[in-house]
């Protein structure tokens, strides 16, 4: 029976801002101004200094109300590509090389951004992002933008200042989550994030009101029991100012901690949820794929939904 191949590759999408000495910096009006004086794909074209050719391949630009998305592309001039025999006589096949088609050349790497103002969104497909920033930067420079304007990090937005939201609007909330059986029996003394602390010492509290007999029957029960913790003010609007700093402190605390931390939500003054999987402000997609390249096309819509919902969660931090 033919195969079919899957004509998507899984991708992931990471929200990064655009910084230069710890401060969010524009670089959305240096891409444009870049593209007016870089019309055609060939004028793009730097040599990042490891023998291969980075370019703009693809772009949109229309209006300033609307992101700018961008497609970049790497290739080195008359690399070969490996092949192999698809029928051979012997025991192994050493395989063969082949130069690309008269007046092609092989891709070697792309990636994807979608940008507005100092928020970046990427999709990597063999450019990595500090590939992509100093391709930018050394476009800029060539295109005659402002040297202050020419440095610039990309960061992960999460690493910039993820407690922004919380120092800004406060905390109404914390909620966490966890299987009480499991927690009360396998949150050890060595891995004890807040979270956990907080879990063990209420599931410890309920596994002695119902385990009286350590049986099958009871096993099944405690692992189908979830415990569902909530720190919350009393009166929100009108809380205590120690009370607020104090929860305000453990939202700071479960944040600092995240590769321990599971399951937990915090919810700000004004309504805004925050998990702990939005914090981390990446998103795993699936995006049209041929040749092992990927579509533009796809790659975009990709981005430009995900910025979207970045937008309905007020996650986004310009």
């Amino acid at each position: 029976m033919t195969q079919v191949s899957d004509p998507t590759k899984s991708k992931t999408l990471h929200y990064l801002r655009s910084v230069h000495d710890g401060q969010p910096q524009n670089i959305e009006a240096s891409i444009r101004l870049m593209l007016r004086r870089r019309r055609v794909c060939k004028d793009t074209e730097l040599d990042p200094g490891d023998l291969s050719i980075m370019r703009v391949q693809h772009r949109q630009a229309s209006t300033s109300r609307k992101p700018v998305l961008l497609h970049l592309v790497s290739y080195v001039p008359g690399e070969k590509a490996a092949t192999i025999d698809p029928d051979p006589e012997g025991p192994e096949d050493n395989g063969d090389s082949e130069r690309p088609p008269k007046g092609k050349e092989f891709k070697a790497g792309e990636c994807f951004l979608l940008v507005k103002d100092a928020d970046v969104l990427f999709c990597g497909n063999g450019i990595t992002q500090a590939a992509a920033r100093n391709y930018l930067a050394r476009l800029f420079a060539d295109c005659g933008v402002e040297p202050d304007l020419c440095r610039f990090d990309l960061r992960p937005a999460a690493d910039l200042d993820r407690l922004a939201i919380i120092r800004e609007r406060g905390v109404s909330s914390i909620q966490l989550g966890s299987v009480a059986y499991e927690a009360s029996r396998k949150l050890l003394p060595k891995n004890q994030s807040m979270s956990r602390r907080m879990l063990k010492s209420v599931s410890d509290q309920v596994s002695a009101l119902v385990a009286r007999d350590d049986t099958v029957l009871e096993q099944r029960v405690m692992e189908d029991l979830i415990v569902n913790v909530e720190l919350k003010l009393q009166g929100n609007s009108f809380a205590d100012i120690e009370a607020q700093r104090s929860i305000d402190q453990m939202a700071v605390a479960l944040l600092a901690e995240d590769h321990d931390n599971q399951g937990f939500t915090i919810i700000t003054r004004d309504g805004n949820r925050l998990s702990d999987l939005s914090v981390r402000l990446h998103k795993r997609v699936k995006v049209a794929s041929s040749n092992n390249s990927m579509e533009h096309g796809s790659a975009w819509n990709s981005l430009t939904v995900y910025y979207g919902e970045l937008q309905e969660g007020k996650l986004l931090e310009t």
